[in-house]
């Protein structure tokens, strides 16, 4: 899923980047801005504001917070019917509803951003409401409808000459075949994804791609390649604060140690993920976590009590007020 960002803001001087969510990605994808510093009107400056606010919430997980920022930056371009920002404000709008499993209303948003861009002609946005379809559709269990939708996106994004979302494409379509079991087709996909994120120097995808080749190698057998590929994706998260990124490679690392046995081990990695998601609200995660927790303390007597985890099943009753997310 792809959101964009397009200035830094105030004392949160950091680059948007790709970030990665669970089995399906989610992607922040730099956005060029307009002309030099000060040139722009005072209202399209609040908007680029109001975009790079969200993209930086959106980065770390705190996807309502997010949502609130791309509201207000889609309303401020209409004040000045920038159509370009009304594009990236429904694709962005689109991503958070997305991931925070909204789905008719993610719809309605991308296709609202394809039919403004049938005036603005930009292949970069129509690769973005493409690529976020096709997450849609794989959220659906559509996969072939999936698979056609991130291709056409590959398609168009080849029309861009900053190639925007290249990376994250393939990275899709890798994941998907994963997914299907083409183990040697997603390895290959994968690589290129990496190669070309490698190139243009996203981190969160480069990070993606490390973790999903982990995924091929745990799946083919070869745990060794499989710890190398996760231990690099969590580093390169690390180096970003890429903070659902990084819970999700403990995760992954996790249940990579709890397969091979390394009850002590895997504790430390889920112990560190699920307080993480706890403090990003994510619930539906905790509660996964927590069933690793529960395998683990039964197999290896760590954790020795599940009690300090209890009160993460509980989501906060503001999730404005979550630790990560004030």
């Amino acid at each position: 899923m792809f959101v964009h960002a397009s200035y830094r803001v105030g004392r949160k001087k950091r680059k948007a980047v790709l970030l990665a969510l669970g089995a399906l990605l989610l992607t922040l994808v730099v956005a060029c801005g307009g002309g030099p510093k000060n040139t722009l009107p005072p209202r399209l400056t609040e908007v680029k504001r109001l975009a790079a606010e969200g993209s930086y919430w959106f980065q770390r997980g705190c996807f309502g917070r997010a949502e609130r920022y791309f509201s207000q930056a889609l309303e401020a371009s209409r004040l000045v019917d920038d159509l370009e920002e009304m594009v990236r404000a429904y694709n962005n709008l689109g991503a958070v509803a997305l991931v925070q499993g909204h789905y008719v209303e993610a719809g309605e948003h991308l296709q609202k951003a394809l039919e403004f861009n049938d005036l603005l002609k930009s292949a970069r946005e129509e690769a973005f409401a493409l690529g976020n379809l096709g997450s849609l559709a794989f959220k659906a269990g559509r996969y072939q409808e999936a698979e056609e939708l991130w291709e056409k996106a590959l398609v168009v994004a080849k029309n861009n000459p900053q190639k925007s979302g290249f990376a994250m494409h393939l990275n899709n379509l890798g994941m998907l075949r994963r997914k299907q079991g083409r183990l040697e087709e997603a390895e290959s996909l994968l690589k290129r994804a990496l190669a070309r994120a490698e190139s243009s120097g996203y981190k969160p995808t480069m990070a993606n791609s490390h973790m999903q080749l982990g995924l091929v190698a745990e799946a083919q057998g070869d745990f060794a390649r499989a710890e190398k590929q996760l231990s690099r994706a969590l580093e390169i998260d690390k180096a970003a604060e890429n903070t659902i990124g990084i819970a999700q490679d403990l995760e992954q690392i996790g249940r990579l140690r709890q397969q091979q046995q390394l009850w002590e081990k895997a504790f430390l990695d889920l112990d560190r993920a699920i307080r993480l998601y706890g403090a990003l609200g994510k619930t539906e995660k905790v509660s996964q976590l927590y069933e690793l927790l529960e395998t683990n303390k039964a197999q290896g007597e760590v954790p020795e009590s599940l009690e300090p985890y209890e009160g993460l099943l509980v989501p906060p009753d503001d999730f404005w007020e979550s630790p990560l997310c004030r």
